[in-house]
C-alpha cells in the first residue's frame, strides 16, 4: 500500500515537472497499470482545467468485452430449461367425432328437449289466441271507424247495411283466421322437427355397430 502511494506521488510529481526519474519513466513504458494511472491523471487534470474534450472517446465496448471474458459460465438457465416440455412432446387430447358425441347423449335429454319445444309452441299458441282472440270495442281502431251519415239529403231515413258492429265483427273474424293460419303453421313446423329428429335417431342407431 505504501509503495502504491509512493508511486502515485512520483507520477503526480512527474506530471507537474517537479521530478524527472528515468527509472519511473522506464516503469511506465513496461507496466500497463502505471500507464493507465498516467492516462487517468492527465484526464483528471484536463477536466479540472476545463480542457476535457466535448466527446471523450472511451472504449467502453472493449472494457465490457474484456470483463465478459473473465465472467464464469452460468448454468441456471440450462437447469430451468430441463423442466420445460416441448409442444410436440406434449400429450394431445383427441376430439370425439360428431356422430359419436351425439350417441353419447342420454335418451332422457333428447326427450326433454322435445318436451321443451312442445311447451314453447303451446305457450305461443295461448298468447296468440289471447292477443288476437277478439277486438276491444274501446280500442283506438274502433274509435277511428267512420260514422256513416244515415239521413239522406231528401230528408227521409233509409236503412244502412254497413254498421259499426258489422265492421268490428269482420275485423275480428279476419284476425282469428290469420291467427289460426299462424298456429297451424307452427304446429306443422313442430311435427316436421319431430320427424327429422326421429329419423336421425333411427339412422344413428343403425350406424352404431358399423362405426364401433
Amino acid at each position: 500500500m505504501v509503495k502504491i502511494m509512493a508511486d502515485k506521488e512520483k507520477l503526480s510529481a512527474l506530471m507537474d515537472g517537479e521530478l524527472v526519474d528515468k527509472a519511473l519513466i522506464q516503469e511506465l513504458e513496461q507496466d500497463q497499470e502505471s500507464r493507465d494511472a498516467w492516462q487517468n491523471y492527465h484526464l483528471i487534470g484536463d477536466v479540472m482545467r476545463g480542457e476535457a474534450p466535448a466527446k471523450p472517446e472511451w472504449n467502453i465496448a472493449e472494457s465490457v468485452a474484456l470483463a465478459l471474458e473473465d465472467e464464469p459460465v452460468h448454468r441456471a438457465i440450462d437447469s430451468r430449461s430441463a423442466n420445460v416440455i416441448s409442444i410436440n412432446d406434449a400429450p394431445k387430447e383427441s376430439q370425439p367425432e360428431p356422430q359419436k358425441a351425439k350417441r353419447q347423449l342420454p335418451a332422457w335429454l333428447t326427450q326433454f328437449g322435445q318436451v321443451a319445444v312442445a311447451a314453447c309452441v303451446s305457450l305461443v299458441v295461448i298468447l296468440g289466441v289471447q292477443q288476437y282472440g277478439g277486438s276491444d270495442p274501446m280500442s283506438p281502431q274502433a274509435d277511428q271507424l267512420p260514422v256513416l251519415q244515415t239521413v239522406p239529403f231528401a230528408g227521409s231515413a233509409e236503412p244502412v247495411s254497413l254498421t259499426r258492429e258489422s265492421v268490428e265483427r269482420s275485423v275480428g273474424e279476419a284476425n282469428m283466421q290469420e291467427q289460426r293460419k299462424r298456429v297451424h303453421a307452427m304446429l306443422r313446423d313442430y311435427e316436421l322437427q319431430l320427424r327429422i329428429n326421429s329419423d336421425a335417431s333411427q339412422q344413428d342407431a343403425h350406424l352404431t355397430p358399423d362405426i364401433e
